[in-house]
């Protein structure tokens, strides 16, 4: 069925739908992580390291073996990427550990500024400036934001390099995800991730600390963000990619704010309420994603005339 499994014949909505669907899963990961009591390396070596496992059971479940790296330039992207992410995820929880899950996450709304520099430069295209003027837009939006809170400067910096790894990763996953399948590429990206943290954690005498961090309750909710919010949530959203621009898909992740913080809401109540402020700056941020979606329902509409 189409809604279980995104393919080539599916209209553009439900790709657009599914990938709405994968942001929803990734706002509950800002939950999950203020749930887990260990810090963000042992948090994000626990996730990767469960996450491969389970993707592993998958392919040996399905009988799809995961595919050979077909060229060393494409295992070099993939290596790279897969860093990328693993820092990504880091400094997202250390600014959940600096600060809370409502402003880490207005953090990332910033990611379409980023990303409609950082893809005309790797897809060799002509800057889009209405592109540019949606991702200024989420930045006013976040002045707003940062402008209702005080004393939080480091957890904004840290939320800041968070957004920008993230479009980064987006718009490099936009290059290979034609090349091979989605399956494969989350398994090679999560291993370089893992691989790279644990050269780190064995420098720094840190490995064994991380192995016996986390307690009963952290490892059920360790499990949790292993399984669905990522080894399910990352193929299926590499998958989606090929048929999205880069662009939008991060367009789509900046509401990965906006669902995380009515969750943050509803499970922790006044201690993750905000000022009045901080509200109307992601009424910006969705004002933004709505214009994005209205311009690209042009923009085909256009295209499927000409």
């Amino acid at each position: 069925m189409p809604l279980l499994r995104p393919n080539d014949q599916d209209p553009v909505g439900i790709h657009y739908a599914w990938m709405h669907f994968i942001v929803l899963i990734w706002g509950f990961t800002g939950i999950l992580g203020r749930l887990i009591s260990v810090g963000a390396l042992d948090l994000v070596w626990h996730r990767i390291l469960l996450a491969i496992l389970f993707l592993w059971a998958y392919q040996q479940l399905s009988k799809n073996r995961i595919q050979g790296i077909p060229s060393r330039k494409l295992g070099l992207m993939l290596g790279l990427n897969g860093l990328i992410l693993m820092v990504h995820w880091v400094t997202f929880y250390a600014a959940i550990k600096l600060s809370n899950v409502s402003l880490t996450l207005a953090c990332l709304s910033t990611g379409p500024l980023f990303a409609a520099f950082l893809e005309p430069i790797f897809f060799k295209r002509r800057l889009q400036w209405s592109e540019v003027g949606l991702g200024f837009g989420v930045v006013v939006g976040l002045l707003m934001v940062v402008g209702s809170t005080q004393g939080q400067g480091l957890a904004i910096a840290v939320g800041l390099i968070s957004s920008v790894l993230s479009a980064l990763f987006s718009v490099l996953n936009g290059r290979i995800v034609h090349q091979m399948d989605s399956t494969s590429i989350s398994f090679y990206e999560l291993l370089a991730g893992f691989g790279g943290l644990s050269i780190y954690l064995l420098l720094s005498a840190n490995l064994m600390d991380t192995l016996a961090a986390p307690t009963t309750s952290d490892w059920i909710y360790i499990v949790i963000l292993a399984s669905f919010c990522t080894a399910f949530a990352f193929v299926q959203s590499v998958r989606i990619m090929r048929y999205l621009s880069p662009f939008t898909v991060v367009l789509s992740i900046s509401m990965e704010p906006i669902y995380g913080i009515l969750l943050a809401l509803l499970i922790f109540g006044s201690s993750e309420a905000m000022p009045l402020l901080f509200y109307g700056g992601f009424a910006v941020v969705l004002s933004m994603l709505l214009v994005n979606a209205w311009m690209q329902r042009r923009r085909r509409a256009k295209l499927s005339t000409s």
